[in-house]
């Protein structure tokens, strides 16, 4: 059986080139297994190899794009980059956020685009790893800034702040409460049986006897255990 596949993207191409040297042409494919969340695996990006050794020639167009992406990704470097899909291995990921980068992904997911503002100091990526390395590292606001390039401990402040309130929002009732669920569908799909015919046939009398569990006595006299009946008439 032949795995699936998926298209590489433009920025691993762009990437590869870059910084391996190795030219990838468009509409280039590769095995899913070696992707997350549609980009190339940091792993994978180091064990690729050339084939052969080709020469070819590119148009005054792809060689100014290259040098602008190359001086954009020089001046956006940073100690910790969430955004550079190549620039933290899996271990690296969860040592700084407690998250692997298929769980940061689906959290990210639940966040729409609108919700977390895209700037130059940050993205809806690095938002949140910045509240992850908050709660996981418990370091100050401004190391957390030096470590993710924020030029202002206050803007680290505001983006905890933000991201907090958007995962509130949007991912907490997902999986905290009852918020995502109505009375009438506890009712439908969520009651048993027992308690259906028990709590809503109000035309014949029920009633309902509980047995307690085993309980040891204070008194030697007494048997070892004894047990409690408790009769309810509804």
């Amino acid at each position: 059986m032949v795995p699936p596949t998926v298209t590489i993207k433009k920025e691993d191409r762009s990437i590869i080139f870059i910084r391996r040297n190795i030219f990838i042409p468009k509409g280039s494919r590769c095995c899913e297994i070696h992707t997350s969340n549609g980009y190339l695996l940091r792993e994978d990006f180091f064990k690729l190899t050339a084939y052969k050794d080709d020469y070819r020639i590119f148009n005054l167009n792809y060689i100014v794009n290259t040098m602008q992406k190359l001086r954009k990704m020089v001046n956006s470097n940073k100690n910790v980059d969430f955004d550079d899909p190549l620039s933290l291995s899996g271990i690296e990921y969860k040592n700084l956020t407690g998250f692997t980068r298929t769980r940061h992904d689906r959290v990210l997911s639940y966040i729409p685009a609108s919700a977390l503002k895209t700037s130059i100091n940050r993205s809806p990526r690095c938002a949140i790893a910045c509240l992850l390395m908050k709660l996981r590292l418990t370091m100050s606001n401004s190391v957390v800034a030096s470590m993710l390039g924020i030029d202002n401990k206050r803007k680290v402040t505001d983006i905890i702040h933000s991201t907090s309130a958007a995962l509130v929002k949007y991912f907490v009732p997902h999986y905290l409460g009852l918020a995502h669920i109505n009375r009438e569908k506890i009712i439908k799909k969520h009651t048993s049986s027992i308690a259906t015919r028990l709590l809503t046939e109000t035309y014949v009398q029920k009633t309902m006897i509980c047995f307690s569990a085993p309980m040891r006595t204070r008194f030697p006299s007494f048997s070892e255990a004894s047990f409690f009946m408790v009769l309810f008439s509804i």
